[in-house]
C-alpha cells in the first residue's frame, strides 16, 4: 500500500470525506456487542478484512487527518471573520468540527460520561457498560458535550486572532494522536471487545514512534515550543486517563478512545493557553 494511499485512508476513516473513498466511506469493520454498532470512537460498517488492513496501516497517520481537519476548521473561520466577530466565527468553526468529523469521538465523549457517571455512583462496572451501551444520550452525556464546546470556544478566544488560527490548525492533530497513544499503552477488555480493538491490537512500536514523530513536527512548525510543551501536558493527560480506564475497567473500548480524544484536545487548549502567553 502507497504512502499516498495510507494518508487518504486515514483522512477518509476519521472525516465524512467519501469522495475520498470513491464515493464509498463505509469503513467495514467487524462490530462486536461492546462498542453500541455505531459510530463509537470510530467509523463501522459491514465486514471487509481488506478496509480493516487499509485501517491498520493507516493509524500512524492520524495526526496528518487531523491537520486536514484542522485546516478545514481554519478555512470556515477564514470565511466567517470576513463578515462577523471573532468570537461568532470561533463557535461555528468548532461546531463544524461535528460535521467533517460526522460526530465522530463526540458519541465517545457523551457514551463514556454518562458510563462513568452510572460508574461513579454504583461502582458497579456492569452499570458502566450499560449506560455506555444506551442508545439514549443521559445528562452526563449531554453535559460533557455543551461543556467541551464552552471550554474548547473560551480557550481559543483567549489570546487573539493568529492565536484562533494555531488552535484551529493543531488541536484536531493532537486529539488524533491520542487515539495512537492510547491504542498502544491500553488494551481492550475481552467482555468488550469491538472496534476499539482494532487499534489497541493493531498499534505497535513502529506505529507509535512514526505518528509521534509526525505530531511532534507538525506542532513544532506551527507553534515552536509552546506546542511542544502543551503536546506534552495533553500526552500526560491521556496516559493518566488510560491508567485510570485500565484499573477501573481493564482496558478502553472505541467510545473510551472517543473519550479520550476530547480529553486531550481540552488539556491540549488550556495548556497552550499558558505556554503561548509565557512563551
Amino acid at each position: 500500500m502507497s504512502l499516498i494511499r495510507k494518508i487518504i485512508d486515514a483522512i477518509g476513516f476519521l472525516t465524512i470525506t467519501g469522495f475520498i473513498k470513491n464515493g464509498d466511506n463505509n469503513w467495514n469493520i467487524n462490530e462486536n456487542n461492546g462498542d453500541n454498532n455505531n459510530n463509537n470512537g470510530c467509523r463501522n460498517g459491514s465486514s471487509n478484512g481488506s478496509k480493516t488492513e487499509g485501517l491498520k496501516a493507516s493509524i500512524k497517520f492520524f495526526p496528518i487527518a487531523g491537520l486536514f481537519i484542522g485546516a478545514f476548521l481554519a478555512a470556515v473561520f477564514f470565511i466567517l471573520h470576513k463578515f462577523s466577530t471573532i468570537q461568532i466565527a470561533s463557535l461555528i468553526s468548532l461546531l463544524c468540527l461535528f460535521i467533517i468529523t460526522g460526530g465522530l469521538h463526540f458519541d465517545g465523549l457523551s457514551d463514556t460520561a454518562d458510563g462513568l457517571f452510572a460508574y461513579l455512583k454504583s461502582r458497579d462496572r456492569t452499570r458502566f457498560y450499560k449506560a455506555m451501551k444506551d442508545v439514549n444520550t443521559g445528562f452526563a452525556g449531554s453535559a460533557a458535550m455543551i461543556f467541551y464546546i464552552l471550554i474548547m470556544w473560551a480557550g481559543i478566544d483567549a489570546v487573539n486572532i493568529k492565536f484562533v488560527y494555531l488552535s484551529l490548525f493543531t488541536f484536531p492533530v493532537v486529539g488524533r494522536y491520542s487515539i495512537v497513544l492510547t491504542s498502544y499503552f491500553l488494551n481492550t477488555p475481552e467482555d468488550f471487545k469491538g472496534i476499539g480493538s482494532v487499534f489497541t491490537e493493531s498499534t505497535g512500536l513502529l506505529t507509535l514512534v512514526a505518528a509521534s514523530v509526525l505530531t511532534v513536527a507538525i506542532i513544532y512548525l506551527f507553534l515552536n515550543l509552546s506546542g511542544i510543551f502543551s503536546l506534552s501536558v495533553s500526552a500526560l493527560s491521556v496516559l493518566i486517563l488510560g491508567l485510570y480506564f485500565s484499573k477501573k475497567f481493564g482496558g478502553v473500548n472505541g467510545d473510551m478512545i472517543g473519550f479520550s480524544v476530547k480529553i486531550s484536545e481540552i488539556v491540549y487548549i488550556i495548556a497552550l493557553c499558558g505556554f503561548y502567553k509565557a512563551l
